[in-house]
């Protein structure tokens, strides 16, 4: 199966895109792409992790607009066609 996966920055750097097309096999499940993104780039574990950022695991996981926390990767399967977002949330605004 195929699925896109597009990235927020800072993760969007370490991949060299915002948006790939994943081929996976058809059972695969969340940690099976976060497996498969490992493999095919370089840093992206570290950088997912959030080692250069100081933070532990900072990004979301959205699967069909749903976001999905790490102890769910596991037991999350991906469908074709799926359209996976993993961002870094931003947190802002103007204080008074």
């Amino acid at each position: 199966m195929e699925i896109t996966v597009r990235f927020g920055d800072p993760l969007r750097k370490t991949v060299g895109s915002r948006r790939i097309t994943l081929s996976l096999p058809e059972d695969a499940t969340l940690a099976d792409m976060l497996a498969a993104l490992a493999e095919s780039y370089p840093g992206f574990e570290t950088a997912f992790r959030g080692d250069d950022l100081g933070r532990e695991f900072p990004y979301i996981i959205f699967v069909r607009g749903r976001p999905v926390t790490q102890p769910h990767y596991e037991s999350v399967r991906l469908q074709h066609g799926d359209v996976v977002h993993i961002v870094m949330p931003v947190v802002g605004g103007k204080h008074d």
